[in-house]
């Protein structure tokens, strides 16, 4: 996958397969090129020749790619033992489906029908060491029922080595990256094969535990993508060039952090931590309790911001005037001074602004009519829900249900890039382009990892003029970071965000992914 891939709702993949139809170009083709090079990629996965393999097929095309695979698996392996099983009669397929039903049958395999008792599906499974799930792909819409939805529980329930999706597992949206149902119904495989270009939800939400590695399988038929508007950014993208050997601090920019209320500096200074790491020349925090940071700070600048509203005038005035790039919010607090705060710099502010944390709930209700030129907001999901008044009492449950959604609308409303956080992050544009961070890690999960995700985007602003891609470089620094630190300390748990940020230079300058 290249840096900036175009990824494929369930609307796109229809409209490609209608065009290619109306090209000339026949769908039993793309399904044979399809179901071969899931082959290819199970085999590969697996690293040696099956003993015993599981087709799971659907009434649909999905089962037609797995019916392909299944054929040119008894091909190269002839003695593994292979259970075809499909959820409803086969009898019943229709179109390419049915072509390459008879074209399984053909070579002397044959296709059981499967039985929702627990007795059969154990034995179905019994010694099986790949299955593969071409069940539903990604047409599907409604939680798994029946016999599907009894398959998929079984197979989650063994544990096995190689569990292959095709396009998508059983059970996914694919546009959103949410399970369809209870997450326990969602198949959980080790590789997902997706056809022509991966989808959305294979990267977010609950796609990112649920498809394994991820393999794009060609079709063999040239397939029209630039026009979609939902893609993928990934390590493989140039990486910011090493600086010139005369580089100064000014050349690098200047990064104002604002925030570190008492008892909150903590969050102000990993802001601050981060953009060191990431690339800034000069950081200054801004904060109430500036003095209190002077103990605290070795390479950092602090200025003191006054509750009185005359002097906190002139003092934003001041710390803007030198700034490249503002990173406002983080360790700020809600209170009546926070507020005098963030109305003071939303008014004065003219260079790249991050919004997070704090300054988030507390510049909402401006940020439609007097939104700074170039504006980047930082919101997990529930920050989100209430940046977008989502009714209920799980309101950030309503943003994971459809993550681009949700990031894309407020895009369009606060007229700024939204970067919502969580695995698989997506960041969003206002004129309804997005991408997803096809990164997650348990290590980012740990308190501070947000503010120095605010201090590399605010690094990134201030050294670079375009802010889509200065945006996307620094999530996918801090994306890569969590994964560094975890490989350094051979561990998931205890990680410190100071850690995170410390890894970011060499994730940002680095390719590796």
């Amino acid at each position: 996958m290249t840096a900036d891939e175009p990824l494929l709702t369930r609307e796109d993949a229809r409209a490609i397969d209608e065009e290619l139809a109306r090209a000339g170009v026949p769908g039993v083709l793309l399904m044979e090129n399809a179901g071969r090079g899931a082959c290819d990629e199970a085999l590969r996965a697996l690293g040696r020749a099956p003993t015993a393999a599981v087709i799971l097929v659907g009434p649909g095309n999905n089962g037609g790619d797995a019916l392909v695979l299944a054929r040119h698996l008894r091909a190269r392996h002839p003695k593994a033992t292979l259970r075809v099983v499909a959820l409803t009669d086969p009898a019943s397929m229709r179109g390419d489906a049915a072509v390459m039903r008879d074209a399984l049958l053909a070579s002397g395999v044959g296709i059981a029908v499967a039985r929702d008792d627990a007795g059969s599906i154990a034995a179905l499974l019994d010694g099986a060491d790949m299955v593969v799930d071409g069940m539903f792909g990604t047409g599907l819409t409604r939680p798994l029922q029946g016999v599907a939805r009894s398959l998929a529980r079984a197979v989650n329930a063994r544990a096995l080595g190689c569990v292959v999706a095709l396009d998508v597992p059983s059970g996914l949206d694919a546009n959103t990256g949410a399970a369809l149902g209870s997450r326990h119904d969602l198949l959980r495989a080790t590789l997902t094969c997706t056809f022509a270009a991966a989808k959305p939800g294979l990267f977010t939400g609950d796609g990112v535990e649920a498809c394994g590695a991820v393999r794009v399988v060609g079709l063999g038929a040239p397939i029209p993508l630039s026009r979609f508007t939902i893609r993928a950014w990934r390590s493989t993208h140039r990486p910011p060039e090493a600086r010139a050997l005369g580089a100064h601090k000014g050349v690098a920019g200047h990064v104002l952090v604002i925030g570190g209320a008492e008892g909150k500096t903590g969050a102000a200074l990993l802001a601050a931590r981060g953009a060191h790491r990431a690339g800034a020349g000069l950081v200054t925090v801004a904060s109430t309790v500036a003095r209190s940071m002077d103990l605290r700070v070795v390479e950092t600048m602090t200025a003191p911001l006054s509750q009185d509203l005359a002097a906190l005038s002139a003092e934003l005035d001041a710390a803007l005037s030198r700034a490249k790039s503002v990173v406002l919010g983080p360790g700020l607090g809600v209170d009546a001074a926070a507020q005098a705060i963030v109305d003071g710099v939303l008014a004065r502010c003219e260079v790249p602004l991050v919004i997070d944390a704090d300054a988030l709930r507390l510049a909402a209700p401006s940020l439609q009519l007097r939104a700074p030129r170039r504006l980047v907001l930082t919101p997990h999901p529930l920050e989100l829900a209430r940046m977008l008044d989502l009714p209920g009492d799980r309101p950030a449950e309503a943003v994971n249900a459809d993550r681009f959604a949700a990031a894309r609308e407020a895009a369009a409303r606060f007229h700024a890039v939204v970067v919502l956080k969580g695995a698989g992050t997506v960041v969003a544009a206002p004129d309804g382009r997005a991408w997803v961070l096809p990164y997650a890690d348990p290590t980012l999960g740990v308190a501070g990892s947000g503010d120095v995700l605010a201090g590399a985007l605010g690094a990134r602003l201030a050294e670079r003029d375009e802010l889509l891609p200065a945006v996307l470089e620094a999530a996918h620094a801090h994306g890569l970071a969590g994964a560094s630190v975890r490989r350094a300390r051979g561990a998931t748990r205890g990680a410190l965000a100071s850690e995170i940020a410390d890894a970011l230079s060499e994730c940002l300058e680095g390719s590796e992914g």
